[in-house]
């Protein structure tokens, strides 16, 4: 009996000793934001491409234009920078995204559903880059999420003066 408690003892010391040797930690946040990044690029641009076709407002049809403008630089850059990285990016991260289909079908509500869309939208994608500026581990993604940060805000803040308007 002592000696199988000698060996239980053994083993569990063991098996903590292991548990104590740091592992390699692989930096998948990168990547991952950088899918999530593209992801919302390409929205963006959808649903901007959209808007110029649909919106009555000016305003909205405008804010469209720019968000495939902007978006479509930042898409490149983000490529780019993945391209350097070696991160090879999943095909549903980088092209055919269609327009939500409930702005696809909005019929005479779209320029307030597109500019419901765009505000709720921009505030989660400011949180993401907010969030990888503070807890992401590579230094040339925090800094390209440092980079687009305040022309995510500048986006905000004009559709927040669209949202005003229309409501």
């Amino acid at each position: 009996m002592k000696r199988l408690i000698i060996i239980a003892l053994i083993s569990l010391t063991a098996l903590l000793a292991n548990a104590q040797i740091p592992q390699p930690d692989p930096d998948t946040t990168a990547k991952h934001f950088l899918i999530v990044a593209s992801i919302k690029n390409l929205q963006e641009i959808s649903a901007g491409g959209l808007a110029l076709q649909k919106a009555q407002i000016p305003d909205v049809k405008s804010f469209g234009q720019m968000m495939v403008k902007d978006h479509g630089e930042a898409e490149q850059k983000l490529l780019q920078l993945a391209k350097s990285k070696g991160i090879v990016l999943p095909p549903a991260a980088t092209g055919g995204i269609q327009p939500d289909l409930m702005l696809k079908n909005a019929g005479a509500n779209f320029d307030k559903l597109y500019v419901h869309a765009m505000v709720s939208g921009h505030q989660n994608t400011i949180q993401t880059f907010q969030n990888y500026t503070t807890a992401g581990k590579d230094p040339d993604v925090k800094a390209f999420a440092q980079q687009m940060l305040p022309a995510l805000k500048h986006h905000l803040e004009e559709i927040n003066v669209i949202d005003e308007k229309l409501n």
